[in-house]
């Protein structure tokens, strides 16, 4: 993905970021370091942009496979000096067991204004958990 200009608000570098991630295009994820995420998927957290780049890389993007879906609705951001957070709904598609799937996630973003632009520092992403179902502790 090739970017003419740098991401002026926080939500050019949120929509800046979906788009590199249905691109599959890690070098142009914009995470600042440090970083926290809590993921869907894998570790409860995980600390630090080395570590998240290669989730992306080892978990995320050969799911998805460059041609999934990776689209964000109904984001609400709010920003104010050099903190912005926001929130909204991410429809992810990919393949399991070879046969497409697609999954709508809950999703919040820190962000951090830097001298390079708006980074995200901390991203949570989740699904609904069915209260029919036990959950063994």
């Amino acid at each position: 993905m090739t970017h003419t200009k740098a991401p002026i608000t926080a939500e050019d570098t949120i929509r800046s970021w979906a788009g590199a991630v249905a691109a599959c295009d890690i070098e142009a994820v914009c995470y600042a370091d440090p970083l926290l995420v809590f993921d869907v998927v894998g570790q409860l957290q995980r600390e630090g942009k080395a570590l998240y780049r290669r989730a992306w890389e080892d978990e995320f993007f050969p799911w998805h496979g460059g041609t999934g879906k990776f689209a964000l609705r109904e984001l609400s951001v709010h920003a104010g000096g050099d903190i912005a957070f926001a929130t909204g709904l991410l429809d992810c598609g990919g393949t399991e067991d070879g046969r497409p799937v697609e999954y709508t996630l809950r999703l919040t973003l820190g962000l951090t204004r830097t001298p390079d632009g708006w980074r995200i520092v901390h991203e949570h992403s989740s699904e609904p958990m069915p209260f029919d179902e036990k959950v063994e502790g």
